[in-house]
């Protein structure tokens, strides 16, 4: 049996309380050494200004810190500021008002985070400081989330629509000792902690973070318990030489309620409207068309309490970065993660139609680690008229993944068989729930169910893996030239890349490599029509080797794509009220392949097509006045598959909105009584049908639209000397219900109240 998870949070959290009273008011921030050349850090942007929601520079796009308005793709930032005010709730919520990202899965499952859909692909690559950075990423640690449209040539990424990169937090140039207490809806306690030390040495800056929270959740059975803590460095040995540290630690532990929350129900339909349902209609079986389930209440969940999850994620992360001349700068990164996910549940997963759900019983366990070094040269040159700023690398990261898992199903006679010597003593699982008995106030989360132990001891193991791996080298090139006095800039790059994977079955066999290499591109090119208004455009690919097809006995053809992108970025227009980017682009994936577990064939069904995505993308800040900030974002999308060797002709791509609008604002007032005030909120507007799940006997499981409104309020003030501001989040204020995605129903109205004070 693996062990279980432990977390290393509690014990980084016992260390930042000393830190409280070691920064004391008054201490001075940490100066430049004498003589030294202030300029912009080309390998970090937190250190950079932002106007609260509006960000200027991004490192994302080119692994170089540059203007926005320099790079040549859509690149949404979601500034720190951004994140305080819009989100309530996990991380998976920071991206809800980016109109052209939607949710895909919930978290909870096979150790990750919830994943999204970017321009209708699936992005399957998170990166954390642009490395991958695992599965799953404690909000905490992140100080900013940037978004990059479209393939690129940097981070090896082999999704089409884009890839999500978090920021980490880092040692600021100013004391702070931050701390902020809130309490909310459904018994929800926490308080974080944010202590920055500029200079508790020469040169050597500390920033120490913590979190810890408490909740009931809103469903029958519900409620989690995390904590976080993390501690980052930055030493100046030299002028030249800049060196960073970073380790985190979190954990959860709790009610996997989340996981298998929202059921299905199958409904005879009759789809080709001759009278019947005897027929077989884009993959979907008339007599067992399977939805959503119409008549779930939002807080239903099949969980018991024999359920249990328990989570931790663990990073460390060294960097070395050293300027050789004004010209040449040289960065070396290490980063580590771990994750562990241990989840034992019961799952109803589909109503047939006479209303019956035939239970899952199921403990997984999976631990992946991630190994990554990235080495970066950054050279700036000049060629006759031309400026050049030239990167050139490698990163080699490898993955380890170790899965365990085993179930037991009262529809298979052996299972049966083991799940009836386990109700001894006058136990009784509920092997099967009617839609009947729901609707009459069945109390499902009182049953006796199988727990952990019971399930690793007498379970079916799901299947025989033991454990896998993938190396990828990269090597990669990129040249962001300028000419025309900067007017013109011309982004090539190169990326040469190695995917080996390989894996072992429980039994020892396996260990056979597969190796995949590739050559990819991309070009992009800005032209400034006016100090305000940038047209760019850009051409770039991508590919993915693809997995085993047992029915052939070879693998799948890889995974190839195209990405155009042509549009306008503005940059300070209308008197520098208004900024942001205007873009059309169109991507073509090919080969792409596609599974889903289906629960009654007990297997998965597996699709395989070439895909199209083709829309707009619009993301504005406006300046109205003094104090006013706005954010609009508006993405239309037309996402399908255009061929397919099986039945998903036509179908809409996963998590692909045809039309989503969000919309945040706030509003600061400087003066007068009510000085110290800021308030506002904001609204997110998508439009359905959006598929959600990837393969043909699914195809009407999708949520038909919804409108979520959330509102904010700060006021800032002094108590007892100390600067102060109270808090009160209201999120989805109308008490909307929806699908966020496969199985997630989205959170009842919330309200959060805090109080955080400086020190």
């Amino acid at each position: 049996m693996p062990p279980r998870p432990t977390s290393l949070a509690p014990c980084l959290l016992a260390c930042l309380l000393p830190a409280v009273f070691a920064a004391a008011p008054g201490s001075t921030p940490a100066a430049p050494a004498t003589g030294e050349v202030v300029r912009l850090d080309p390998f970090d942007v937190t250190s950079g200004r932002t106007d609260r929601y509006q960000a200027s520079t991004t490192i994302s796009g080119t692994a170089m810190n540059m203007p926005l308005r320099d790079v040549p793709m859509t690149i949404n930032v979601i500034t720190a500021e951004f994140l305080d005010d819009a989100v309530t709730g996990s991380l998976e919520r920071a991206l809800d008002f980016n109109a052209s990202v939607t949710q895909t899965t919930r978290g909870e499952v096979n150790n990750q985070n919830a994943l999204f859909s970017l321009r209708g692909f699936r992005n399957r690559n998170i990166l954390l400081d642009g490395v991958m950075g695992g599965d799953f990423i404690p909000r905490h640690l992140v100080d900013r989330i940037e978004v990059v449209k479209g393939p690129n040539t940097l981070y090896g990424q082999s999704d089409p629509g884009g890839l999500v990169n978090m920021i980490s937090k880092r040692p600021r140039a100013r004391d702070h000792v931050h701390l902020n207490a809130r309490h909310g809806s459904f018994a929800t306690t926490g308080a974080d902690l944010d202590v920055n030390l500029a200079r508790v040495a020469p040169n050597l800056g500390l920033r120490l973070l913590g979190s810890v929270e408490t909740t009931d959740g809103f469903r029958w059975l519900d409620g989690s318990d995390a904590s976080f803590g993390a501690l980052s460095a930055e030493w100046r040995p030299r002028p030249a030489t800049r060196l960073r540290l970073m380790g985190s630690a979190s954990g959860r532990s709790g009610q996997p309620a989340n996981r298998a929350a929202r059921p299905f129900e199958q409904i005879p339909t009759d789809l080709n409207g001759d009278g019947d349902t005897l027929d077989r209609v884009g993959g979907v079986t008339e007599a067992t068309a399977r939805f959503n389930a119409s008549f779930v209440p939002i807080e239903f969940t099949s969980q018991t309490r024999s359920s249990d999850l328990r989570q931790t994620a663990n990073y460390v992360q060294f960097g070395a970065q050293h300027s050789l001349t004004a010209a040449a700068d040289l960065q070396y990164t290490y980063m580590w993660a771990e994750q562990e996910n241990d989840v034992t549940f019961r799952e109803f997963n589909t109503f047939t139609p006479a209303g019956v759900n035939t239970a899952l019983y199921q403990t997984t366990y999976n631990r992946n680690t991630e190994n990554a070094h990235t080495l970066n040269a950054l050279i700036r040159a000049r060629t006759g008229a031309v400026r050049h700023t030239l990167i050139a690398g490698a990163r080699t990261t490898l993955s380890k993944r170790v899965p365990d898992g085993y179930q037991l199903r009262p529809g298979t006679p052996a299972e049966r068989t083991a799940l009836n010597a386990l109700e001894t003593g006058g136990r009784v699982f509920r092997h099967t729930l009617t839609k009947a008995a729901l609707l009459a106030g069945a109390e499902i989360w009182r049953d006796d169910a199988p727990n952990r132990d019971e399930l690793r001891r007498a379970g079916f193991r799901q299947n025989q893996n033991d454990r896998s791996y993938e190396e990828v080298t990269t090597f990669y090139v990129s040249d962001s030239a300028a000419l025309l006095d900067d007017r013109l800039r011309i982004l090539a790059g190169l990326r040469r890349f190695e995917i080996t994977g390989w894996s072992y079955q429980r039994n020892g066999s396996g260990g056979v490599k597969r190796t995949n290499r590739d050559l990819s591109h991309q070009l992009g090119v800005n032209y400034a029509l006016s100090r305000t208004l940038v047209a760019f455009a850009s051409h770039a690919a991508a590919y993915n080797p693809n997995g085993f097809d047992v029915d052939t006995n070879a693998y799948f053809p890889p995974e190839e794509s195209v990405a155009v992108e042509a549009g306008l970025k503005l940059d300070g227009l209308w008197g520098g009220r208004l900024s942001g980017s205007v873009a059309w682009f169109r991507i073509d994936k090919d080969n792409v392949v596609r599974s889903d577990y289906n629960p009654f064939a007990a297997r998965n069904t597996t699709e395989i097509s070439d895909d199209r995505s083709e829309g707009v993308d619009v993301e504005l800040f406006l300046n109205l006045g003094t104090g006013w900030q706005t954010t609009v974002s508006y993405t239309h999308l037309n996402a399908r598959t255009v061929r397919t060797r099986t039945e998903a002709l036509g179908m809409a791509l996963e998590g692909a909105a045809p039309d989503r609008l969000t919309f945040f604002t706030s509003y600061a007032i400087a003066r007068g009584p009510a000085k110290g005030l800021r308030f506002g909120g904001g609204a997110i507007k998508a439009w359905g049908p959006i598929q959600q799940f990837g393969t043909s006997d699914s195809r009407l499981v999708r949520e038909d639209g919804y409108t979520q409104v959330n509102l904010f309020a700060r006021y800032a003030t002094e108590i007892f000397g100390r600067a102060t501001t109270f808090g009160l989040n209201v999120s989805n204020l109308t008490d909307a219900y929806f699908i966020r995605a496969r199985a997630n129903a989205s959170t009842p109205r919330e309200v959060t109240a805090s109080v955080g004070v400086r020190f």
